[in-house]
C-alpha cells in the first residue's frame, strides 16, 4: 500500500483491545523530532464485520468526538463479533485549538483526500487513513456538526450512488442510525471528501451532521449514541435491537433530500443575515427566508433573500455576520426517488 511516515504500534489484525495512538511527525521550533500523536482504539473479537467511526475532522464539531471517546471508553472485545476502529480526534490539532482547518497547515483535512504520504500535516494524515486503514473497513461512519458557521437539524446522510447494490446497504445503514432526517445529499464540497474515497472503494459510507452553532448539543448527542449502537446492532457486531424513535415516543425519522446547487442559499453580498425563519420551519419557492443589512450604509435598504425551492429549512448560518458568498442556508425536500 506504500511508504507512509505515520507509526503505530496497533496491530489491527489483533483480537482483544488496543489503544495507543498514530504518530504523525511534526517538527517545529520547540520540538525539533517530535510528533503529533492522534488517539486510536481498535475492538476485535472473532471474524464478523469492521467498522469504522471518525470524528474531530473539523475541530469546532463537539459531539462526534464526545460520543466516539464515550464508546471507546466501554466497549469490550466479548461485547462484539468483529473489529470497531475509532477516531474520534482525526484532525487533532483543530480539535485542540477548536477550529475548522488545522492550525498547522491551514488546510482543512476533509478536502485532501487522497492525501501525500510527503505533504503537509493534514495530507499526511488523509493519506495514512486512505491507504493504511480504509482497504479494510467494510463501512465507514463519519461523525460532524455544522461547526462555528452553520446550524443543522440533526441528520445522518449518503450520497446518490449509482452501483444499485452499494446503494441499497447504505440507505438500509442510514435508516437503521434513526437520527430525525435520513437525508440523501448532493454536496457543493468539492473533490477531497473522505466520502468519496470510501464510495470508490464500493464501500458504505456515512455522514451524520449533529447541531452545531458552535456549541455542544446534549439533544445531538444522545441522538449520536443512539445512531452508533444501531449501526453496531444493524452490522450484526453487536447483539440486540434497534432502538427506533417510535420506541421513545419520538416521530419516526423523515427521510429527505438535497438534490442540487439550486437548494443552497448563498450570500449575494456582505452584512448582518436577519433570518425569518427558524430552523428546521417549512417555506414555499421564492418565499422570502431574510434579508441582509448594510451596517455602513443605513440607508440602504435590506437585501431581500428568497428561497430559491420549496422546502424545509434544514440548515442556516449561525452567525449573524455574512460575507459575500457565505452560505446563509439550505433547503431540503422530503426524498423523492433516485
Amino acid at each position: 500500500m506504500g511508504y507512509s511516515p505515520v507509526s503505530t504500534d496497533i496491530d489491527y489484525e489483533k483480537d482483544g483491545k488496543q489503544v495507543s495512538y498514530l504518530g504523525v511527525p511534526h517538527s517545529n521550533n520547540s520540538s525539533a523530532w517530535g510528533s503529533i500523536l492522534i488517539p486510536i482504539t481498535v475492538i476485535k473479537n472473532g471474524t464478523g464485520p469492521t467498522i469504522l467511526f471518525t470524528s474531530g475532522v473539523h475541530g469546532d464539531e463537539y459531539e462526534g468526538p464526545i460520543a466516539l471517546m464515550k464508546l471507546a471508553r466501554r466497549l469490550s472485545p466479548e461485547n462484539i463479533n468483529g473489529r470497531v476502529l475509532i477516531l474520534p480526534g482525526l484532525n487533532l490539532p483543530a480539535l485542540q485549538a477548536g477550529t475548522r482547518l488545522s492550525p498547522i497547515d491551514r488546510k482543512d483535512l476533509n478536502r485532501v483526500f487522497p492525501g501525500n504520504p510527503q505533504g503537509t500535516i493534514s495530507q499526511i494524515i488523509a493519506h495514512y487513513l486512505n491507504e493504511k486503514i480504509l482497504p479494510f473497513c467494510d463501512a465507514v461512519i463519519d461523525l460532524h456538526s455544522g461547526g462555528y458557521s452553520l446550524n443543522f437539524v440533526p441528520y445522518i446522510s449518503m450520497h446518490y450512488l449509482e452501483d444499485e447494490q452499494q446503494r441499497r446497504a447504505t440507505l438500509e445503514a442510514m435508516d437503521a442510525f434513526q437520527a430525525p432526517v435520513s437525508m440523501i445529499i448532493n454536496e457543493i464540497g468539492g473533490e477531497g471528501l473522505l466520502d468519496y474515497e470510501v464510495e470508490k472503494m464500493g464501500k458504505i459510507f456515512l455522514c451524520a451532521e449533529m447541531a452545531g452553532a458552535g456549541m455542544f448539543s446534549p439533544d445531538a448527542l444522545k441522538i449520536a449514541e443512539t445512531g452508533i449502537q444501531n449501526l453496531l446492532v444493524h452490522f450484526d457486531v453487536m447483539a440486540g435491537d434497534i432502538l427506533t424513535r417510535e420506541s421513545k415516543g419520538l416521530s419516526p425519522p423523515q427521510r429527505m433530500e438535497i438534490p442540487g446547487q439550486d437548494y443552497y442559499c448563498m450570500a449575494p453580498a456582505s452584512g448582518i443575515f436577519e433570518s425569518f425563519f427558524k430552523l428546521g420551519d417549512w417555506m414555499d419557492a421564492g418565499q422570502a427566508i431574510g434579508q441582509i443589512h448594510f451596517v455602513n450604509e443605513i440607508a440602504r435598504e435590506p437585501l431581500v433573500i428568497h428561497a430559491p425551492r420549496p422546502g424545509r429549512m434544514i440548515i442556516i448560518r449561525a452567525p449573524g455576520q455574512a460575507e459575500i458568498g457565505d452560505c446563509l442556508a439550505v433547503i431540503a425536500r422530503h426524498f423523492v426517488s433516485f
